[in-house]
């Protein structure tokens, strides 16, 4: 079933009127019947009819589409009996594609730092261990991200997109290393010297480190998104004596 948000909510919009236009004829056919008897046209209940047909297509496209985009058990048709109950569960599916929609662009931002990650070489030494092995960590981690399932994302993909994870520093460091204040560089630095090792970290910090055209994803610019998200958690003093990259 193709089912759309957007039509949704336009359609329940449309229900909605149809319904207030149904209320409106009924008070007055009922005003008929107890004053004269008089009997409710065919019209009329055919018109019952077919809002009922309207309401319950729409309540089965919704609970559909709350399960399509959540892992939570579909509402029975049976809970759902007026339209007050329908429009909280098409709040509930406004939520859940909404919170999809964010973990879809997070997922993107984290695969989009380790593909750069694997595109960097050295611009001395081609085969540079730690480098080697540091993207085999990242080439895993993509592969996991990738084939991850499930309504929640992979552990990981957070702290890549917002420049939290040790991967993520490391390449703040490798596109920033001539532009981070001092603070910045020697905090990334160290960080980079705990989690991967000194020899990589010294690489990073003095711009040895570049992505090579012939390894960069085509779906990613050199410009675009330099390292998913910044780092933003700094101490307000932060030195051992060592002066920046420049």
């Amino acid at each position: 079933m193709d089912i759309s948000q957007t039509d949704l909510l336009q359609d329940f919009s449309l229900v909605t009127k149809s319904f207030e236009q149904l209320g409106q004829r009924l008070s007055e056919v009922a005003e008929q019947v107890r004053t004269a008897g008089t009997l409710p046209s065919e019209s009329l209940i055919e018109e019952i009819a077919t809002s009922r047909r309207n309401f319950t297509d729409l309540r089965a496209r919704a609970i559909e589409l709350v399960g399509l985009l959540s892992e939570s058990p579909k509402a029975a048709p049976e809970e759902i009996g007026s339209m007050k109950e329908l429009e909280a569960l098409l709040q509930l599916a406004a939520e859940a594609q909404r919170k999809r929609a964010q973990q879809e662009k997070a997922r993107t931002r984290a695969l989009t730092v380790l593909d750069r990650l694997l595109s960097l070489v050295h611009r001395d030494h081609p085969d540079f261990a730690p480098l080697s092995e540091c993207q085999a960590k990242s080439r895993a981690l993509r592969e996991a991200i990738h084939d991850h399932t499930g309504a929640e994302l992979h552990p990981d993909v957070t702290a890549l997109a917002q420049g939290r994870h040790p991967l993520a520093e490391l390449l703040t460091l490798v596109e920033g290393y001539d532009d981070l204040d001092d603070d910045l560089w020697l905090l990334l630095k160290h960080a980079v010297a705990e989690n991967f090792g000194k020899s990589l970290a010294m690489s990073a910090a003095r711009g040895k480190l570049c992505p090579s055209p012939t390894r960069m994803n085509p779906e990613h610019s050199p410009d675009e998104l330099r390292n998913g998200a910044k780092v933003t958690t700094l101490p307000a003093a932060f030195t051992d004596g060592e002066s920046g990259p420049r």
